[in-house]
């Protein structure tokens, strides 16, 4: 299991942030819980300092069920308006009596990329009719959203995270994991992540590897890649025959589950005949790991799988295709969001039936 996800933060207390942020946000969550609404947090910053954490542990240490979309679902106007929509205004369908939903919308500066046309204006639209659940947005960028929008929400600038913050972190992982480090080693790490506490969580995972023990002499590690993202990942699998691409999709949101649907989405898109039929071969590979994870729980099988999906198709062309490629997101997460969607709709709707009749929601 990645590290980044197996030791994010459950509460508000774990969550490595300013004590004013966490106030006002804490303060801004009790006010909801008062039934006093309040505009939409706009967590903005640069990746990796916890602002979705600072979300995710909100919810869970006040018990709100969490109504997420993140950069990697498509968000036109009309998800937004249906999805976001929605879930904004709906209590009794959706939620218990009195239970507070969190609708969070993930790096809500790039919705207005092409893929997501319309999505801002219909935001725009659900914030001024006074949604009735709280919202939190988060931004790597918040100025490239419209000024209207900025006006809407209550604004909260994270900054990175100093590096004897990232150490305290990166010492409690070592600890839990068994693995004794030289604290030279956990500093060097942290200045290197330049105040990206999930680079640097990850970077801890890397070098540590097969390893009890990390010292000084051990630790080699390039100068980072700033904000990594997936579309340059993307490109350095289909473009170049870099074998450390694997190491730079560990730096990734997303998670090798979602990574080979991106990988399997684009593969026509770049190699011809043979090499297609290399490159599924090697994905179904990757594919055979991450069910061993779903069934057993074995997460360090996702390294095997990660490098299969990238250094393994990679390597399966026979030269990188040349000119510029539009990557194309997932085909299949729109039809798990409708599946969701509907399944959620019928599950709701089948519970206030059984409730009003008195039976359970097999027999409704």
């Amino acid at each position: 299991m990645l590290w980044v996800e197996k030791y994010r933060p459950k509460t508000i207390k774990d969550v490595v942030a300013d004590r004013n942020i966490l106030e006002r946000v804490v303060t801004w969550a009790k006010r909801w819980q008062e039934g006093k609404p309040q505009k939409p947090l706009l967590l903005g910053g640069p990746p990796g300092v916890g602002k979705t954490s600072l979300a995710l542990a909100l919810a869970n240490t006040l018990g709100w069920d969490v109504v997420e979309l993140n950069a990697s679902d498509q968000r036109s106007w009309q998800i937004i308006r249906r999805i976001v929509g929605e879930a904004a205004f709906s209590e009794t369908l959706s939620s218990g009596k009195g239970k507070l939903k969190l609708i969070l919308l993930d790096e809500v500066d790039n919705v207005s990329k092409k893929e997501d046309y319309g999505g801002e204006s219909a935001l725009i639209k659900i914030i001024k009719q006074k949604p009735r659940q709280p919202m939190i947005f988060t931004a790597n960028d918040p100025y490239k959203l419209s000024r209207e929008l900025r006006s809407l929400c209550d604004f909260v600038q994270f900054k990175r995270i100093r590096t004897n913050q990232i150490v305290k972190v990166l010492e409690r992982i070592c600890e839990s994991e068994g693995i004794r480090v030289d604290r030279k080693v956990l500093t060097a790490i942290a200045q290197n992540s330049g105040g990206d506490l999930r680079a640097a969580i990850n970077d801890l995972q890397a070098i540590s590897e097969g390893r009890s023990e990390i010292r000084e002499e051990d630790i080699v590690i390039a100068k980072r890649i700033q904000e990594t993202d997936v579309f340059k990942v993307m490109q350095k699998v289909f473009k170049t025959f870099d074998r450390t691409i694997h190491v730079e999709a560990m730096n990734l949101d997303e998670s090798p589950e979602d990574l080979i649907f991106w990988i399997d989405e684009n593969i026509p898109l770049e190699y011809d005949g043979e090499e297609i039929l290399k490159a599924y071969n090697t994905l179904s590979k990757a594919d055979v790991f991450l069910g061993r994870v779903r069934r057993r729980g074995f997460y360090r099988l996702w390294k095997y799988a990660n490098y299969l999906m990238t250094v393994g198709v990679s390597y399966a062309k026979k030269k990188p295709k040349g000119g510029f490629t539009r990557y194309q997101r997932p085909n299949v997460w729109q039809m798990m969001i409708l599946m969701r969607e509907r399944r959620e709709k019928i599950r709701n709707i089948l519970k206030k039936i059984a409730r009003k009749s008195h039976m359970s929601t097999r027999k409704a």
